[in-house]
């Protein structure tokens, strides 16, 4: 299940959470962030130990000044509560599941 990310909800789902988390900064009139939301939406039902929160940027800038989120989408990946990657751009299926292979060892 992809998670609504708010600053309220933020510990819950990414501070105290060991598993990969994808942070998925959107905008609700952005066509690319659209697409990512499909994708990311594809990669979460086939890979159940990955957290995917997605942020509205609009509703919530304190989380997108945080992670220093300037232009969407963006994708900021953690482990551990470390920041492992930051992604900007739409990026395609393969791509992003590279990037959890890599880092969900």
């Amino acid at each position: 299940m992809i998670v609504e990310i708010v600053q309220n909800n933020y510990d819950e789902y990414v501070a105290n959470n060991n598993n990969l988390v994808i942070l998925d900064f959107g905008a609700t009139n952005c066509a690319p962030c659209k697409i990512l939301n499909n994708i990311l939406e594809e990669i979460e039902k086939e890979n159940e130990n990955i957290t995917i929160g997605k942020i509205n940027i609009e509703d919530n800038p304190d989380l997108a000044i945080k992670f220093g989120i300037m232009s969407v989408p963006a994708m900021v990946i953690i482990k551990n509560n470390n920041i492992i990657e930051k992604i900007n751009g739409l990026k395609d299926k393969d791509y992003i599941e590279k990037i959890i292979i890599n880092n969900n060892k």
